[in-house]
Formats: structure tokens, sequence, C-alpha cells
């Protein structure tokens, strides 16, 4: 027996249908999210996909950039160097509590491989992520240098989600391999201070 769809409320349309295309796709795939599904998971008319959106490129590109934002601010990455503990629990709520959105963001990544479309949109997404880690690590006065290891900071943590959703990682995984790269990371930030 398949589990009813929740209606949504007036005034919430436009986001409850950004959450429905995330776990669409991240259940059928990209190439599976249709008005038809997103409306269905979303207890909706497909007229309001189609009104809100327009087409199924931009529904994708909303649901991207929502998805990003989302995963930043649940995961706590801004705060990333101020406690591993704090970032590591953080990490795990939004791994264990909005799985889809990450399979969401791959999806995305993958299709970026193969549509000029979406790339703009990839890019813009792991910027926002290198510029989190960038200001987390070093503040506002980051320099070219730096916002490179920022992004191979980040890059080893999306590195660790992949493998997490994709179920060749697991949680005590997920933790050892934070903390190593927290130290990693902290010693960075460290010697860059004493540096200057």
């Amino acid at each position: 027996m398949t589990e009813e769809p929740q209606r949504i409320k007036y005034g919430t349309g436009r986001e409850a249908l950004i959450e429905a295309a995330v776990r669409v796709v991240a259940r059928h795939g990209l190439h599976g999210m249709t008005f038809r599904k997103v409306a269905q998971e979303a207890g909706v008319n497909n007229s309001l996909v189609a009104h809100h959106f327009g087409s199924l490129s931009s529904l994708a590109s909303s649901a991207l950039a929502w998805s990003a934002t989302t995963a930043m601010n649940d995961s706590h990455l801004a705060g990333f160097l101020e406690s591993a503990e704090d970032y590591k629990s953080a990490l795990w709520s939004t791994l264990s509590e909005e799985k889809d959105l990450h399979v969401y963001q791959f999806e995305m990544i993958l299709e970026a491989s193969r549509d000029e479309a979406i790339r703009d949109n990839i890019i813009a997404m792991y910027d926002q992520y290198t510029s989190e880690v960038s200001r987390s690590m070093f503040g506002g006065s980051a320099t070219d240098e730096d916002h490179a290891l920022a992004r191979a900071v980040f890059a080893a943590l999306d590195g660790l989600v992949l493998q997490f959703v994709s179920g060749a990682i697991n949680r005590e995984q997920i933790d050892s391999s934070v903390a190593a790269l927290w130290k990693l990371a902290a010693l960075a930030s460290a010697s860059r201070s004493a540096s200057h």
C-alpha cells in the first residue's frame, strides 16, 4: 500500500513543489522527473507546477538552489572549523533526515556533465559551498590560495557525502573522516594565520 502524499497548504505551494521535485529525482533520477510525478508527490494538480515554474528545467534549477542553501544551513558548513563535534552532528543530521536532498544534488552534478545549461548552476552551487568553507577557515580575508584550499576541503566533504548516499560508507566512517579532515583544515588555517 502506497502512502498518500500530503496536501500542501495555501501559500506554501512553490517550496512544497521544490521539495517534491527533490524527492522525485532522488527516487527516479532526473529523467524520471515529470510535472505529473512532482504534482502527485506534492498532492496538487499538474497545472500548479507549470504555473510556478513554467518548465522542468526551471523547476530543476530552483530545486538545486534550494537544496544547496538547505544543505549548507542544515550542516552548519559556515561553522565547520568552530567545532568538529558540532559539525559532525549537524552533517549526520542532514544526511539522515535529508538524504534525498544530497542525492538530488549529485543527480544534477552528473547531468551537468551532459547538459551545459545546468553547468552554470552547478558552478554557482560549488562556489557557494567553497565560499562558506573559506569564511569558516579564513574569515573575510581569503587569498586565491586560501580559496583553493577551501575548495579542496569541501571536495573531501562532498566526496564523503557521495560515498554515504551511495551506501559505500557508514556514519562511523564519516565521523572519523570528518574528524581527520577537520584536523588538517585547522592546521592549514593556523599555519596561514601564523604566516600573516
